[in-house]
């Protein structure tokens, strides 16, 4: 009770005005960074935060409290993208209401180039330095430099096209020691959205003058003949100079899961073990490196790491079950600034650069063989740069996962994963990209929410699936569209449902990309014969255990804000989805 007067009544209408003024005061003290009263400094001292880069809308994902006491900043590397007004979301959500539309086959295919913009945004680049410059005087400058690149973005007449992109200084500073310190970068891009900055290319191989190889990540859900498609599109487009030492190369790359976690209608086939497809695909990386060395004439003994790859190849696992998963090791960033030169120390350093969620980190531990750095679905989960050695003269850098400048429709980024999905305000619309190419109605056995209807939105799939899923509101017991939404976009993330985008030319040429002979070399990194065989159903099956009654509400919030939203209870892990592909590749039609 107050002190020194009687308790007043406070009536429901004022309790809510009051959590609704607290949660938009909440939402503008994030957008300006200054959420949390104190920021950590030195000697588990607090100082007010730093208020930069207030002009831009800055909106921190996934941003966790300071405590006192604490030796490190957990906000230093957060997801930072500019925030979207109140009238962008508004507008989304009345498209997500209208009629879908299907693309034709041709609008499957995909040209990164026209949403980068060329060389024309270009991506933050580290400013001139010296080792006789000071902490202060290098932070000084990179900062006033990436303030000073953004006031350029920013003066754009186009600013408002651009989509997510990084905005957290610390992020690219990563990517500069990455890039710095490696003799060849790889840039791992996941073979269904291959959206590869076109700007990159120009910067790696003509200003740092250093081989770029593009790995295709997570062949196993896509068709061969697409990704062989992109491979040839790459190369082609890029290495234009023969003269050049730099060139672009392209490599696939596929894991898959263990086969306890196959349920009913999914693909029977049972995969070779885990180390053995990593050791193909780390011969194929081995070789390329072989390639680039030789045009360098650098003396690096890479017979180490033959020697690794060939008594990998002899072993054969199951299953991870039968994999010894050893102690993660943890690493230290770099604070050191210092010059490095190609080939230095004669050993070989690679970079793993990428966009979140590409499998950067997945990538390294099949190459290593083991379990060395954390692995997971949610962007921006590796911190900083990891430095680990694959033999005693070969390195492997893994950089956290960069959202570069671009137009890239959002819903695409967010099926990319470059924007974590519990935090979405807005995820119809990706809902709507998603069903534009893809039949969802046919491939999850939807009936209209409403009886006699026959057009569809996004809103009524999310409806549909919700009644399906048993996702209900728990006061008004309605369907609660948000959630459904979410566990779709899950779903899609982890290749339940399965978009696969292909480069130009690809329809008018496809029956060339399937009859081609190095489809054979794709075959063997994924571990299939034929890939004719996993041509099986048109559609994604549900199992009995879906056709069951709906389960009971256990979600209480009826909002559509993604702040609040329960993980937990879509984890692909702890339920079966309600739709799981059997083949997941028959909705791309690569028969006509």
């Amino acid at each position: 009770m107050p002190q020194g007067r009687r308790k007043l009544p406070f009536s429901g209408k004022q309790k809510k005005q009051q959590i609704q003024e607290k949660r938009k005061r909440k939402q503008q003290n994030a957008a300006s960074g200054s959420e949390y009263k104190y920021e950590r400094a030195e000697g588990n001292n607090v100082r007010p935060p730093k208020e930069r880069l207030p002009e831009f809308n800055v909106q921190s994902i996934n941003q966790q409290p300071l405590h006192r006491g604490g030796k490190s900043n957990p906000n230093q590397y957060v997801l930072q993208f500019r925030r979207e007004t109140e009238e962008e979301i508004k507008k989304r959500k009345e498209d997500a209401r209208k009629q879908i539309i299907p693309v034709s086959e041709e609008e499957l295919e995909f040209d990164p180039a026209p949403y980068f913009c060329g060389n024309e945004l270009g991506f933050p680049i580290r400013p001139k330095w010296s080792p006789d410059m000071t902490r202060e005087q290098l932070d000084s400058r990179e900062y006033g430099y990436f303030k000073e690149y953004l006031l350029t973005l920013k003066k754009r007449s186009d600013w408002d096209d651009l989509s997510y992109f990084e905005l957290n200084l610390e992020t690219w500073r990563q990517m500069w020691r990455v890039m710095e310190m490696s003799d060849i970068i790889v840039w791992i891009a996941d073979a269904r959205y291959p959206a590869v900055p076109t700007y990159l290319f120009t910067y790696v191989l003509k200003t740092l003058k250093k081989s770029l190889i593009i790995i295709l990540n997570k062949m196993d859900l896509v068709p061969s003949a697409i990704g062989l498609a992109w491979k040839h599109k790459i190369t082609q487009t890029y290495n234009l100079d023969d003269d050049d030492k730099a060139k672009v190369h392209v490599l696939f790359f596929t894991s898959f899961k263990n086969s306890s976690e196959f349920k009913e209608g999914v693909q029977k086939k049972k995969p070779r073990g885990k180390l053995k497809m990593a050791a193909e695909a780390a011969e194929s990386l081995l070789k390329e490196c072989k390639s680039i060395i030789e045009k360098y004439q650098a003396k690096i003994d890479l017979q180490s790491w033959e020697n690794k790859i060939n008594e990998e190849k002899e072993l054969e696992y199951d299953n991870d079950e039968d994999v010894e998963i050893e102690e993660k090791i943890t690493a230290v960033p770099e604070t050191s600034y210092e010059h490095f030169d190609l080939f230095q120390n004669n050993y070989l350093t690679i970079g793993l650069l990428g966009q979140p969620n590409a499998g950067k980190s997945s990538v390294l531990n099949a190459l290593m063989g083991k379990k060395v750095v954390s692995v997971s679905g949610t962007p921006g989960h590796t911190k900083h740069f990891q430095t680990i050695f694959l033999t005693p003269s070969v390195r492997l850098c893994d950089c956290p996962g960069l959202v570069f400048p671009s137009k890239l429709p959002k819903p695409l980024q967010v099926l990319m994963g470059c924007y974590p999905i519990a935090q979405l305000r807005e995820p119809y619309s990706t809902i709507m990209f998603l069903a534009e190419r893809l039949n969802l109605i046919k491939l999850l056995n939807l009936q209209h929410p409403e009886p006699g209807e026959n057009e569809w939105s996004a809103i009524d799939i999310c409806d549909s699936w919700a009644i399906k899923r048993g996702f209900l509101t728990a006061r008004a017991g309605r369907p609660d569209t948000y959630r459904a939404a979410n566990h779709l976009l899950r779903m899609t993330l982890s290749g339940k449902i399965c978009l696969a985008l292909r480069p130009l030319g690809f329809t008018e040429n496809k029956k060339y990309w399937l009859s081609s002979a190095e489809l054979k070399n794709i075959w063997k990194v994924k571990g299939i014969v034929d890939e004719l065989d996993t041509y099986e159903h048109n559609y994604i099956e549900l199992s009995d255990d879906d056709e069951q009654k709906p389960t009971a509400q256990t979600d209480t919030n009826e909002n559509e804000d993604g702040s609040n939203e329960d993980e937990s209870c879509d984890s692909d892990s702890s339920e079966v989805c309600g739709a799981i592909a059997s083949n997941k590749f028959s909705v791309l039609d690569m028969s006509n």
